[in-house]
């Protein structure tokens, strides 16, 4: 298995923006396989969702549970969205909630974090999980 590799931006400006909002959507999408639509069903990498939006947002979602962990394997840990976060990123697409975004402003983070392009954002590679 090969690693992952995205393209990490730098410091996160507010994640309580619609842009920052954006990227943490974003940033679950590449986590989940670079799906269309989320679930909360699919694990994500608790190391890949630290670069993508940052250790203390990660946290935050999991205080708010919008976020759970499923398990560990090895020194990785797995998380998924739960039901209330995957409400929480519906209703920010849809200009909702607290917090907010647009379906362009992900796409926009979702791309140039998976493609690059952006002088700011540093390519990062993820050892794949050991079977």
């Amino acid at each position: 298995m090969s690693s992952i590799e995205f393209y990490v931006p730098g410091d996160y400006d507010s994640p309580l923006t619609a842009s920052g909002r954006g990227r943490t959507i974003a940033a679950f999408h590449l986590a989940q396989g670079d799906v269309e639509f989320l679930t909360k069903v699919t694990e994500m990498r608790r190391d890949v969702l630290n670069r993508l939006m940052s250790p203390s947002a990660v946290s935050y979602w999991i205080a708010q549970k919008w976020l759970e962990k499923a398990h560990d394997v090895g020194r990785i840990q797995l998380l998924r969205l739960t039901a209330k976060g995957l409400v929480t990123c519906k209703n920010s697409v849809n200009g909702g909630g607290n917090v907010p975004t647009t379906a362009a402003l992900v796409a926009r983070w979702r791309a140039n974090m998976k493609r690059g392009g952006v002088s700011s954002f540093t390519l990062v590679s993820f050892d794949p999980i050991p079977d």
